[in-house]
Protein backbone atom coordinates (compact mmCIF):
# COMPACT_ATOMS: atom_id res chain seq x y z
CA UNK A 1 0.00 0.00 0.00
CA UNK A 2 3.12 2.50 1.06
CA UNK A 3 4.30 1.78 -2.38
CA UNK A 4 1.27 2.28 -4.26
CA UNK A 5 0.47 5.45 -2.31
CA UNK A 6 3.85 6.67 -3.41
CA UNK A 7 3.53 6.19 -6.52
CA UNK A 8 0.39 8.02 -6.75
CA UNK A 9 2.03 10.80 -4.92
CA UNK A 10 4.90 10.51 -8.11
CA UNK A 11 2.09 10.76 -10.75
CA UNK A 12 0.14 13.66 -9.16
CA UNK A 13 3.16 15.54 -8.79
CA UNK A 14 4.40 15.04 -12.61
CA UNK A 15 0.60 16.00 -13.70
CA UNK A 16 0.84 19.21 -11.14
CA UNK A 17 4.10 20.24 -12.88
CA UNK A 18 2.83 19.16 -16.17
CA UNK A 19 0.10 21.59 -16.05
CA UNK A 20 1.82 24.72 -14.55
CA UNK A 21 4.26 23.91 -17.25
CA UNK A 22 1.49 24.06 -20.05
CA UNK A 23 -0.17 27.45 -18.29
CA UNK A 24 3.57 29.11 -18.54
CA UNK A 25 3.82 28.26 -21.59
CA UNK A 26 0.50 29.39 -22.66
CA UNK A 27 0.67 32.61 -20.55
CA UNK A 28 3.88 33.30 -22.30
CA UNK A 29 2.59 32.46 -25.97
CA UNK A 30 -0.45 34.24 -25.27
CA UNK A 31 1.86 37.71 -23.63
CA UNK A 32 3.94 37.42 -27.22
CA UNK A 33 0.44 37.79 -29.16
CA UNK A 34 -0.79 40.25 -27.28
CA UNK A 35 2.40 42.13 -27.39
CA UNK A 36 2.45 42.08 -31.05
CA UNK A 37 -1.20 43.43 -31.39
CA UNK A 38 -0.57 45.92 -28.64
CA UNK A 39 2.19 47.36 -31.04
CA UNK A 40 0.11 47.01 -34.33
CA UNK A 41 -3.18 48.85 -32.62
CA UNK A 42 -1.02 51.51 -30.95
CA UNK A 43 0.14 51.77 -34.88
CA UNK A 44 -3.20 52.17 -36.15
CA UNK A 45 -4.41 54.41 -33.16
CA UNK A 46 -1.71 56.96 -34.59
CA UNK A 47 -2.66 56.62 -37.94
CA UNK A 48 -6.01 56.94 -37.33
CA UNK A 49 -5.69 60.11 -35.29
CA UNK A 50 -3.41 61.72 -37.93
CA UNK A 51 -6.24 61.54 -40.57
CA UNK A 52 -8.04 63.54 -37.47
CA UNK A 53 -5.90 65.65 -37.58
CA UNK A 54 -5.51 66.33 -41.62
CA UNK A 55 -9.89 66.24 -41.86
CA UNK A 56 -9.18 69.58 -39.44
CA UNK A 57 -6.59 70.51 -41.34
CA UNK A 58 -8.76 70.24 -44.63
CA UNK A 59 -11.93 71.73 -42.90
CA UNK A 60 -9.85 75.00 -41.88
CA UNK A 61 -8.38 75.04 -45.02
CA UNK A 62 -12.02 75.11 -46.58
CA UNK A 63 -12.93 78.07 -44.25
CA UNK A 64 -10.14 80.45 -45.24
CA UNK A 65 -10.29 79.62 -48.98
CA UNK A 66 -14.40 80.32 -48.59
CA UNK A 67 -13.71 83.10 -46.58
CA UNK A 68 -11.01 84.81 -49.11
CA UNK A 69 -13.57 84.04 -52.03
CA UNK A 70 -16.07 85.47 -50.51
CA UNK A 71 -14.19 88.83 -49.88
CA UNK A 72 -15.83 92.39 -50.90
CA UNK A 73 -11.91 92.60 -52.28
CA UNK A 74 -11.96 89.39 -54.30
CA UNK A 75 -13.76 89.23 -57.48
CA UNK A 76 -14.92 85.90 -59.41
CA UNK A 77 -15.69 86.09 -63.18
CA UNK A 78 -16.83 83.51 -65.04
CA UNK A 79 -16.92 83.52 -68.87
CA UNK A 80 -18.72 80.55 -70.68
CA UNK A 81 -16.96 79.07 -74.12
CA UNK A 82 -19.41 77.37 -76.31
CA UNK A 83 -17.93 74.33 -77.89
CA UNK A 84 -19.23 71.63 -80.73
CA UNK A 85 -19.89 70.00 -78.21
CA UNK A 86 -22.32 71.80 -76.18
CA UNK A 87 -22.75 69.21 -73.02
CA UNK A 88 -19.29 69.83 -71.91
CA UNK A 89 -18.93 73.85 -72.06
CA UNK A 90 -15.91 75.36 -70.83
CA UNK A 91 -16.05 77.97 -68.31
CA UNK A 92 -13.25 80.24 -68.16
CA UNK A 93 -12.81 81.38 -63.96
CA UNK A 94 -11.13 84.69 -63.54
CA UNK A 95 -10.08 85.55 -60.01
CA UNK A 96 -8.82 88.77 -59.20
CA UNK A 97 -8.28 90.82 -55.80
CA UNK A 98 -7.35 93.88 -54.27
CA UNK A 99 -3.79 93.10 -54.73
CA UNK A 100 -3.73 91.51 -57.34
CA UNK A 101 -5.11 89.59 -60.30
CA UNK A 102 -4.80 86.64 -62.76
CA UNK A 103 -4.78 87.62 -66.62
CA UNK A 104 -5.02 83.67 -67.47
CA UNK A 105 -8.18 81.88 -66.72
CA UNK A 106 -8.81 78.47 -65.17
CA UNK A 107 -10.48 76.00 -67.61
CA UNK A 108 -12.98 73.81 -66.30
CA UNK A 109 -15.96 72.33 -67.90
CA UNK A 110 -19.81 72.90 -66.49
CA UNK A 111 -20.55 68.75 -65.90
CA UNK A 112 -17.21 68.76 -63.54
CA UNK A 113 -17.99 71.80 -61.49
CA UNK A 114 -21.73 70.22 -61.23
CA UNK A 115 -20.72 67.26 -60.15
CA UNK A 116 -18.52 68.62 -57.08
CA UNK A 117 -20.89 71.10 -55.97
CA UNK A 118 -23.13 67.70 -55.47
CA UNK A 119 -21.17 66.90 -52.35
CA UNK A 120 -22.02 69.86 -50.63
CA UNK A 121 -24.92 69.25 -48.90
CA UNK A 122 -26.90 72.58 -49.29
CA UNK A 123 -27.47 74.86 -51.87
CA UNK A 124 -23.70 76.18 -52.58
CA UNK A 125 -22.27 79.60 -53.43
CA UNK A 126 -19.74 80.21 -56.12
CA UNK A 127 -16.83 80.27 -53.61
CA UNK A 128 -18.16 77.17 -51.72
CA UNK A 129 -18.53 75.33 -55.32
CA UNK A 130 -14.79 76.47 -55.95
CA UNK A 131 -13.36 75.27 -52.82
CA UNK A 132 -14.71 71.99 -52.66
CA UNK A 133 -13.66 71.34 -56.24
CA UNK A 134 -10.09 72.69 -55.96
CA UNK A 135 -9.83 69.11 -53.44
CA UNK A 136 -10.36 67.10 -56.01
CA UNK A 137 -8.54 69.13 -58.70
CA UNK A 138 -4.90 70.20 -58.16
CA UNK A 139 -4.61 72.61 -60.63
CA UNK A 140 -7.51 74.61 -59.40
CA UNK A 141 -5.68 74.49 -56.06
CA UNK A 142 -2.79 75.75 -57.34
CA UNK A 143 -4.51 78.68 -59.19
CA UNK A 144 -6.37 79.90 -56.39
CA UNK A 145 -3.36 79.17 -54.10
CA UNK A 146 -1.43 81.49 -56.14
CA UNK A 147 -3.73 84.39 -56.84
CA UNK A 148 -4.15 84.59 -52.90
CA UNK A 149 -0.57 84.11 -52.20
CA UNK A 150 0.51 86.24 -54.80
CA UNK A 151 -2.27 89.25 -53.18
CA UNK A 152 -1.14 88.17 -49.58
CA UNK A 153 2.62 89.37 -50.65
CA UNK A 154 1.77 92.52 -52.21
CA UNK A 155 -0.17 93.63 -49.57
CA UNK A 156 2.85 93.73 -47.11
CA UNK A 157 5.44 94.59 -49.80
CA UNK A 158 6.94 97.64 -48.14
CA UNK A 159 8.21 95.36 -44.97
CA UNK A 160 9.15 92.25 -47.62
CA UNK A 161 10.95 95.13 -49.38
CA UNK A 162 12.57 96.33 -46.43
CA UNK A 163 13.75 93.09 -45.36
CA UNK A 164 15.18 92.59 -48.55
CA UNK A 165 17.15 95.67 -48.57
CA UNK A 166 18.72 94.83 -45.10
CA UNK A 167 19.82 91.24 -46.21
CA UNK A 168 20.35 91.76 -49.89
CA UNK A 169 22.35 87.99 -49.41
CA UNK A 170 18.96 86.05 -49.04
CA UNK A 171 17.44 85.04 -52.06
CA UNK A 172 14.08 87.12 -53.13
CA UNK A 173 12.62 83.50 -54.17
CA UNK A 174 13.36 81.75 -50.66
CA UNK A 175 12.05 84.52 -49.08
CA UNK A 176 9.50 82.51 -47.14
CA UNK A 177 12.18 79.61 -46.27
CA UNK A 178 13.37 81.75 -43.51
CA UNK A 179 12.34 81.98 -39.84
CA UNK A 180 13.41 85.88 -39.87
CA UNK A 181 10.26 86.73 -41.99
CA UNK A 182 7.19 86.21 -40.79
CA UNK A 183 4.59 84.64 -43.68
CA UNK A 184 1.30 86.35 -44.21
CA UNK A 185 -2.08 85.59 -45.00
CA UNK A 186 -2.34 81.74 -46.46
CA UNK A 187 1.27 81.71 -45.99
CA UNK A 188 0.60 82.79 -42.30
CA UNK A 189 1.50 79.58 -39.37
CA UNK A 190 -0.92 79.81 -36.63
CA UNK A 191 1.09 81.10 -33.40
CA UNK A 192 2.27 78.27 -30.94
CA UNK A 193 1.29 75.87 -33.48
CA UNK A 194 3.76 73.22 -32.15
CA UNK A 195 1.97 73.16 -28.85
CA UNK A 196 -1.17 73.64 -30.42
CA UNK A 197 -0.87 70.73 -32.97
CA UNK A 198 0.67 68.64 -30.35
CA UNK A 199 -2.34 68.67 -27.86
CA UNK A 200 -5.30 68.06 -30.54
CA UNK A 201 -3.08 64.66 -32.42
CA UNK A 202 -2.50 63.69 -28.22
CA UNK A 203 -6.17 63.99 -27.61
CA UNK A 204 -7.26 61.97 -31.19
CA UNK A 205 -4.43 59.46 -30.19
CA UNK A 206 -6.02 59.01 -26.64
CA UNK A 207 -9.36 58.79 -28.53
CA UNK A 208 -8.26 56.33 -30.18
CA UNK A 209 -6.42 54.10 -27.65
CA UNK A 210 -9.73 54.17 -25.82
CA UNK A 211 -11.47 52.72 -28.72
CA UNK A 212 -9.01 49.95 -28.88
CA UNK A 213 -9.62 49.59 -25.06
CA UNK A 214 -5.59 50.58 -24.56
CA UNK A 215 -4.87 52.30 -21.08
CA UNK A 216 -1.21 52.21 -20.84
CA UNK A 217 1.04 55.66 -20.18
CA UNK A 218 3.32 57.22 -22.73
CA UNK A 219 4.87 59.97 -23.56
CA UNK A 220 4.81 62.36 -26.93
CA UNK A 221 8.12 62.78 -28.61
CA UNK A 222 8.06 65.69 -31.25
CA UNK A 223 11.51 66.18 -34.11
CA UNK A 224 12.70 68.28 -36.49
CA UNK A 225 14.58 65.38 -37.77
CA UNK A 226 13.82 61.86 -38.96
CA UNK A 227 14.98 59.67 -35.95
CA UNK A 228 15.14 55.87 -36.14
CA UNK A 229 12.95 53.75 -33.84
CA UNK A 230 13.93 51.82 -31.62
CA UNK A 231 13.32 47.93 -31.57
CA UNK A 232 10.14 46.85 -29.85
CA UNK A 233 10.64 44.29 -26.82
CA UNK A 234 9.16 43.02 -23.89
CA UNK A 235 8.12 46.32 -21.99
CA UNK A 236 9.26 48.92 -25.10
CA UNK A 237 6.68 49.84 -27.88
CA UNK A 238 6.86 53.19 -29.98
CA UNK A 239 5.01 54.00 -32.54
CA UNK A 240 5.61 54.34 -36.16
CA UNK A 241 7.29 58.27 -36.61
CA UNK A 242 4.59 59.98 -38.75
CA UNK A 243 5.42 62.80 -40.79
CA UNK A 244 2.85 65.77 -39.25
CA UNK A 245 2.30 69.17 -41.78
CA UNK A 246 -0.95 69.51 -40.88
CA UNK A 247 -1.39 73.30 -40.29
CA UNK A 248 -0.91 76.49 -42.57
CA UNK A 249 -0.77 75.66 -46.38
CA UNK A 250 2.36 74.07 -46.32
CA UNK A 251 0.72 71.22 -48.11
CA UNK A 252 0.06 73.39 -51.53
CA UNK A 253 4.02 73.26 -51.92
CA UNK A 254 5.12 76.43 -49.75
CA UNK A 255 6.88 74.76 -47.04
CA UNK A 256 8.91 77.46 -44.50
CA UNK A 257 11.95 75.67 -42.44
CA UNK A 258 11.08 73.88 -39.15
CA UNK A 259 7.18 74.02 -40.56
CA UNK A 260 6.97 70.34 -40.98
CA UNK A 261 8.07 67.72 -37.66
CA UNK A 262 8.35 64.16 -37.19
CA UNK A 263 5.73 62.95 -34.36
CA UNK A 264 5.74 59.45 -32.17
CA UNK A 265 4.62 57.59 -29.03
CA UNK A 266 6.81 56.11 -27.28
CA UNK A 267 5.23 53.43 -24.20
CA UNK A 268 8.30 52.26 -22.01
CA UNK A 269 6.21 49.99 -19.54
CA UNK A 270 3.72 48.53 -22.45
CA UNK A 271 4.18 45.19 -20.18
CA UNK A 272 1.50 46.03 -17.78
CA UNK A 273 -1.33 46.93 -20.54
CA UNK A 274 -0.58 43.93 -22.30
CA UNK A 275 -0.81 41.97 -18.69
CA UNK A 276 -4.10 44.07 -17.79
CA UNK A 277 -5.21 42.55 -21.23
CA UNK A 278 -4.39 39.52 -20.02
CA UNK A 279 -6.19 39.64 -16.43
CA UNK A 280 -9.05 37.79 -16.63
CA UNK A 281 -7.87 34.55 -18.50
CA UNK A 282 -4.62 34.69 -16.10
CA UNK A 283 -6.69 34.65 -12.78
CA UNK A 284 -9.12 32.10 -14.31
CA UNK A 285 -5.90 30.06 -15.26
CA UNK A 286 -4.38 30.59 -11.61
CA UNK A 287 -7.73 29.39 -10.01
CA UNK A 288 -8.37 26.40 -11.82
CA UNK A 289 -4.53 25.29 -11.15
CA UNK A 290 -4.97 26.34 -7.49
CA UNK A 291 -8.82 24.08 -8.26
CA UNK A 292 -6.58 21.33 -9.28
CA UNK A 293 -4.16 21.43 -6.92
CA UNK A 294 -6.77 21.10 -4.33
CA UNK A 295 -8.63 18.46 -6.06
CA UNK A 296 -5.00 16.33 -5.77
CA UNK A 297 -4.41 16.96 -2.07
CA UNK A 298 -8.16 15.80 -1.60
CA UNK A 299 -7.40 12.48 -3.40
CA UNK A 300 -4.13 11.89 -1.56
CA UNK A 301 -5.71 12.63 2.03
CA UNK A 302 -8.89 10.48 0.55
CA UNK A 303 -6.52 7.87 -0.08
CA UNK A 304 -4.42 7.70 3.25
CA UNK A 305 -7.74 8.70 5.33
CA UNK A 306 -8.69 4.76 3.40
CA UNK A 307 -5.05 3.29 4.13
CA UNK A 308 -5.39 4.60 7.37
CA UNK A 309 -9.33 2.73 7.95
CA UNK A 310 -7.90 -0.27 6.05
CA UNK A 311 -5.63 -0.72 8.65
CA UNK A 312 -7.82 0.24 11.36
CA UNK A 313 -10.00 -2.36 10.19
CA UNK A 314 -7.57 -4.88 9.99
CA UNK A 315 -6.44 -4.21 13.75
CA UNK A 316 -10.46 -4.60 14.54
CA UNK A 317 -11.20 -7.75 12.95
CA UNK A 318 -7.81 -9.23 14.56
CA UNK A 319 -9.60 -7.63 17.85
CA UNK A 320 -12.73 -9.03 17.17
CA UNK A 321 -11.00 -12.58 16.45
CA UNK A 322 -9.22 -12.29 19.72
CA UNK A 323 -12.09 -11.15 21.52
CA UNK A 324 -14.68 -13.78 20.04
CA UNK A 325 -12.23 -16.51 20.74
CA UNK A 326 -11.97 -16.19 24.05
CA UNK A 327 -14.94 -16.57 25.52
CA UNK A 328 -16.04 -19.56 23.20
CA UNK A 329 -12.66 -21.17 24.59
CA UNK A 330 -13.58 -20.39 27.84
CA UNK A 331 -17.40 -21.67 27.59
CA UNK A 332 -16.14 -25.02 25.53
CA UNK A 333 -13.49 -25.91 28.30
CA UNK A 334 -16.30 -25.34 31.05
CA UNK A 335 -18.61 -27.33 28.75
CA UNK A 336 -15.71 -29.78 28.47
CA UNK A 337 -15.01 -30.16 32.18
CA UNK A 338 -18.53 -31.16 32.76
CA UNK A 339 -18.71 -33.40 30.48
CA UNK A 340 -15.81 -35.02 31.05
CA UNK A 341 -14.28 -34.93 34.74
CA UNK A 342 -17.89 -35.68 35.99
CA UNK A 343 -18.10 -32.09 37.47
CA UNK A 344 -21.88 -32.89 37.12
CA UNK A 345 -21.61 -35.02 40.02
CA UNK A 346 -20.13 -31.71 42.24
CA UNK A 347 -22.71 -28.99 42.35
CA UNK A 348 -19.81 -26.08 43.96
CA UNK A 349 -18.00 -27.07 40.40
CA UNK A 350 -20.92 -27.12 38.34
CA UNK A 351 -21.97 -23.91 39.68
CA UNK A 352 -18.38 -22.18 38.88
CA UNK A 353 -18.23 -23.32 35.60
CA UNK A 354 -22.04 -21.85 34.51
CA UNK A 355 -21.28 -18.99 36.24
CA UNK A 356 -17.90 -18.94 33.86
CA UNK A 357 -19.99 -19.97 31.08
CA UNK A 358 -22.43 -17.01 31.88
CA UNK A 359 -19.94 -14.29 32.51
CA UNK A 360 -18.16 -14.87 29.22
CA UNK A 361 -21.87 -15.00 27.05
CA UNK A 362 -22.40 -12.01 28.78
CA UNK A 363 -19.31 -10.21 27.62
CA UNK A 364 -19.87 -11.84 24.13
CA UNK A 365 -23.25 -10.34 23.72
CA UNK A 366 -22.06 -6.78 24.89
CA UNK A 367 -19.66 -7.08 22.51
CA UNK A 368 -22.35 -8.20 19.42
CA UNK A 369 -24.11 -5.63 20.69
CA UNK A 370 -22.10 -2.93 20.58
CA UNK A 371 -20.85 -4.06 17.15
CA UNK A 372 -24.77 -4.02 16.32
CA UNK A 373 -25.04 -0.43 17.77
CA UNK A 374 -22.52 0.86 15.49
CA UNK A 375 -24.18 -0.22 12.59
CA UNK A 376 -27.27 0.75 13.57
CA UNK A 377 -25.94 4.09 14.10
CA UNK A 378 -24.32 4.20 10.72
CA UNK A 379 -27.61 3.65 9.21
CA UNK A 380 -29.35 6.22 11.68
CA UNK A 381 -32.07 3.34 12.62
CA UNK A 382 -31.23 3.69 16.80
CA UNK A 383 -34.10 6.38 18.28
CA UNK A 384 -33.18 6.96 21.80
CA UNK A 385 -35.80 6.59 24.43
CA UNK A 386 -35.48 9.83 26.56
CA UNK A 387 -36.51 9.16 30.16
CA UNK A 388 -36.18 10.64 33.85
CA UNK A 389 -32.82 9.26 35.60
CA UNK A 390 -31.52 9.47 39.25
CA UNK A 391 -27.96 10.73 38.82
CA UNK A 392 -26.89 9.31 41.75
CA UNK A 393 -28.50 5.90 40.99
CA UNK A 394 -27.04 5.89 37.62
CA UNK A 395 -23.62 6.55 39.17
CA UNK A 396 -23.33 4.21 41.66
CA UNK A 397 -24.45 1.50 39.52
CA UNK A 398 -21.93 1.78 37.24
CA UNK A 399 -19.35 2.37 40.03
CA UNK A 400 -20.58 -0.97 41.66
CA UNK A 401 -20.54 -3.09 38.26
CA UNK A 402 -16.71 -1.44 37.67
CA UNK A 403 -15.69 -3.23 40.94
CA UNK A 404 -17.22 -6.29 40.73
CA UNK A 405 -15.69 -6.79 37.13
CA UNK A 406 -12.34 -6.12 38.27
CA UNK A 407 -9.57 -7.35 40.61
CA UNK A 408 -7.73 -4.61 40.77
CA UNK A 409 -6.56 -2.20 43.34
CA UNK A 410 -9.47 0.80 42.57
CA UNK A 411 -10.20 3.39 44.38
CA UNK A 412 -13.46 5.50 43.29
CA UNK A 413 -14.36 8.86 44.49
CA UNK A 414 -18.43 10.71 43.25
CA UNK A 415 -18.59 14.16 43.86
CA UNK A 416 -22.48 15.89 42.91
CA UNK A 417 -21.16 19.63 43.36
CA UNK A 418 -24.73 21.07 42.37
CA UNK A 419 -27.00 18.51 44.01
CA UNK A 420 -28.39 17.48 40.29
CA UNK A 421 -31.28 14.61 41.47
CA UNK A 422 -32.70 14.04 37.71
CA UNK A 423 -31.52 14.07 33.98
CA UNK A 424 -33.48 13.80 30.62
CA UNK A 425 -31.43 10.79 28.76
CA UNK A 426 -31.91 7.89 27.34
CA UNK A 427 -31.34 5.05 30.11
CA UNK A 428 -29.15 2.44 27.91
CA UNK A 429 -27.34 4.42 25.84
CA UNK A 430 -26.60 7.52 27.90
CA UNK A 431 -25.68 4.70 30.74
CA UNK A 432 -23.52 2.61 28.52
CA UNK A 433 -21.42 6.26 27.58
CA UNK A 434 -20.87 7.03 31.38
CA UNK A 435 -19.78 3.39 31.35
CA UNK A 436 -17.46 2.64 28.90
CA UNK A 437 -15.68 5.58 29.65
CA UNK A 438 -15.20 4.30 33.60
CA UNK A 439 -14.45 0.92 32.01
CA UNK A 440 -11.49 2.92 29.63
CA UNK A 441 -10.60 4.93 32.92
CA UNK A 442 -10.03 1.31 34.59
CA UNK A 443 -7.80 -0.85 31.69
CA UNK A 444 -5.37 1.59 30.74
CA UNK A 445 -4.51 3.13 34.82
CA UNK A 446 -2.01 1.39 36.83
CA UNK A 447 -2.51 0.08 40.14
CA UNK A 448 -3.16 1.47 42.53
CA UNK A 449 -6.26 3.04 40.98
CA UNK A 450 -8.05 6.48 41.52
CA UNK A 451 -11.04 7.90 39.70
CA UNK A 452 -12.97 10.49 40.26
CA UNK A 453 -16.60 11.48 39.19
CA UNK A 454 -18.17 14.54 39.23
CA UNK A 455 -21.65 15.95 38.43
CA UNK A 456 -21.98 19.69 38.11
CA UNK A 457 -24.46 22.31 36.21
CA UNK A 458 -22.58 24.58 33.56
CA UNK A 459 -25.71 27.43 32.24
CA UNK A 460 -28.22 24.66 31.49
CA UNK A 461 -26.24 21.70 31.19
CA UNK A 462 -25.43 19.02 32.99
CA UNK A 463 -21.91 18.08 32.97
CA UNK A 464 -20.30 14.87 34.10
CA UNK A 465 -16.21 14.29 34.76
CA UNK A 466 -14.51 11.53 35.00
CA UNK A 467 -11.00 12.09 35.83
CA UNK A 468 -8.51 9.23 36.69
CA UNK A 469 -4.67 8.51 36.83
CA UNK A 470 -3.71 6.24 34.25
CA UNK A 471 -1.09 6.28 31.22
CA UNK A 472 -2.45 9.40 29.53
CA UNK A 473 -2.97 9.79 25.61
CA UNK A 474 -0.04 11.32 23.19
CA UNK A 475 -0.89 14.16 22.21
CA UNK A 476 -0.86 12.76 18.48
CA UNK A 477 -4.08 10.90 19.18
CA UNK A 478 -6.07 13.50 20.87
CA UNK A 479 -8.30 14.47 17.85
CA UNK A 480 -8.47 10.99 16.85
CA UNK A 481 -9.68 9.28 20.02
CA UNK A 482 -13.42 9.08 18.91
CA UNK A 483 -12.59 7.96 15.97
CA UNK A 484 -13.91 4.57 14.36
CA UNK A 485 -11.51 1.61 14.89
CA UNK A 486 -8.65 4.27 16.31
CA UNK A 487 -7.12 2.15 19.26
CA UNK A 488 -4.55 4.72 21.24
CA UNK A 489 -1.02 2.58 21.61
CA UNK A 490 -0.82 1.36 25.22
CA UNK A 491 2.95 1.87 25.81
CA UNK A 492 3.99 -1.31 28.41
CA UNK A 493 0.31 -2.05 28.47
CA UNK A 494 0.15 -5.40 26.56
CA UNK A 495 -2.37 -7.25 28.34
CA UNK A 496 -5.43 -4.42 26.83
CA UNK A 497 -7.61 -5.76 24.42
CA UNK A 498 -10.61 -3.84 22.44
CA UNK A 499 -12.42 -3.14 19.35
CA UNK A 500 -11.77 0.74 18.90
CA UNK A 501 -15.26 1.09 18.87
CA UNK A 502 -16.30 2.02 22.80
CA UNK A 503 -15.58 6.07 22.10
CA UNK A 504 -16.74 6.15 18.60
CA UNK A 505 -20.49 4.97 20.36
CA UNK A 506 -19.58 7.45 22.84
CA UNK A 507 -19.31 10.75 21.13
CA UNK A 508 -22.61 9.66 18.83
CA UNK A 509 -25.03 8.75 21.83
CA UNK A 510 -23.70 12.20 23.67
CA UNK A 511 -24.38 13.85 20.31
CA UNK A 512 -27.47 12.43 19.87
CA UNK A 513 -28.29 13.64 23.05
CA UNK A 514 -27.62 17.24 22.27
CA UNK A 515 -24.50 17.64 23.76
CA UNK A 516 -20.89 17.61 23.38
CA UNK A 517 -17.47 15.30 24.76
CA UNK A 518 -13.89 16.75 25.22
CA UNK A 519 -11.14 14.93 26.60
CA UNK A 520 -8.20 16.53 28.36
CA UNK A 521 -5.02 14.41 29.37
CA UNK A 522 -1.06 14.01 30.16
CA UNK A 523 0.97 11.27 29.36
CA UNK A 524 1.81 9.42 32.91
CA UNK A 525 -0.53 11.93 34.31
CA UNK A 526 -3.92 10.93 33.56
CA UNK A 527 -6.82 11.75 31.69
CA UNK A 528 -10.04 13.48 32.02
CA UNK A 529 -13.04 12.94 29.72
CA UNK A 530 -16.07 15.81 30.40
CA UNK A 531 -19.85 14.54 28.86
CA UNK A 532 -21.94 17.72 28.97
CA UNK A 533 -25.63 17.27 27.82
CA UNK A 534 -28.85 19.69 27.97
CA UNK A 535 -30.28 19.36 31.64
CA UNK A 536 -33.67 19.26 30.70
CA UNK A 537 -33.23 16.89 27.76
CA UNK A 538 -37.27 16.48 27.16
Amino acid sequence: MKRKLKTLFILITISLLGIVGLQVYWTINAYHVNKTRFDTDIDVAMQKAMDDCKKDYFDSIRVVLIKRLSDTGTKIKVDTIHEADTVHVILNIRISTKYASQQQPFNITTPQLAYYSRKINHKATLPEILTETSFYVPKLMQYLQFILGLSDISAHGKELMAYLKAHSNVPSDSLLAHNNVTPYGIYELPKKFREADSIKLNRYFNVELQKANIRANYKFYFSDKHTAPQKPNMHYSETAECSYEYHGFIFLGISPRGAQFFARAVFRNSQYAVLKSMLIPLCLAVLLILFTMYCFNYIVRLVIHQKKLAELKDDFINNMTHELKTPIATITVAIEALQRFNALNDAEKTQRYLQTSRAELSKLNNLVTKVLNIAAFENKNVELIIEKISVDEMINEIISSEKAKTTKDLNFSYINKDHIQWIYADRLHFGNVLNNIVDNAVKYSNEPISIVVTCFKDGDNVVFSVKDNGIGIPPAHINQVFDKFHRVPTGNIHNVKGTGLGLSYVKYIVNAHGGDIFVKSEINAGSEFIVSIPLNNG
